[in-house]
Parts: C-alpha cells; structure tokens; sequence
C-alpha cells in the first residue's frame, strides 16, 4: 500500500526494502502526471518550497479518493506547511487534478 510519508521526518531504515516514488519518478514518459500539471495551471505553488509534498500527499489522497471535498483535501494536507500561503491555489489545483484523474 502506497503511502506518503515525511522524508525530513522518516527514518530511512524503515524504508529498506520499500518502494520510493519521489516528486521526480512522478511524471512518466516525459509527461507531468496530472496533478503535476494542475499545480502548474492553476498556479499551487510560490516558491516551491512545500510543492513536492503537497503534490505527492494528494496523489495519496486521490488515489484513495478520487472526488474530495474541499475540505477532505484541506484536512489530507493539513501536515504540510506552506511558507507562502497558496493554499488556495493549492486546493484548486487538487480539485483540477482530481477531475484530470477521473477523465
């Protein structure tokens, strides 16, 4: 079961043996994954700081939960800081994927 996890946090060890993704194995073929896109079209990210962790804890989200709420997405991310306070845009890009996904 995939499940994302704070790499400043995790202890390595604990990952011996697991597969990783990480922001980079993300895209595939040379094509941004759709939430990858989302944050670029609807503007999720400042400096990009918070990016990779808010990208692949809501692939985490989606891929449990392909239709949040606003809420659902707030709360799902609500582990990871950002400096810039795009969460709005954040959660429209969510939203934006999310639909991307179902397509």
């Amino acid at each position: 079961m995939e499940r994302a996890v704070s790499g400043c946090l995790y202890l390595a060890a604990l990952a011996d043996g697991a597969e990783v993704l990480t922001i980079e194995g993300l895209a595939e073929g040379g094509k941004l994954h759709p939430i990858q896109q989302a944050f670029i079209e609807k503007g999720g990210f400042q400096c990009g700081f918070c990016t990779p962790g808010m990208i692949l804890t809501a692939k985490e989200l989606l891929d449990t939960n392909p239709d949040p709420t606003e809420e659902e997405i707030r709360h799902h991310l609500s582990g990871n800081l950002c400096r810039c306070a795009a969460y709005p845009e954040i959660v429209r890009a969510v939203k934006e994927a999310a639909m991307a996904c179902r397509r």
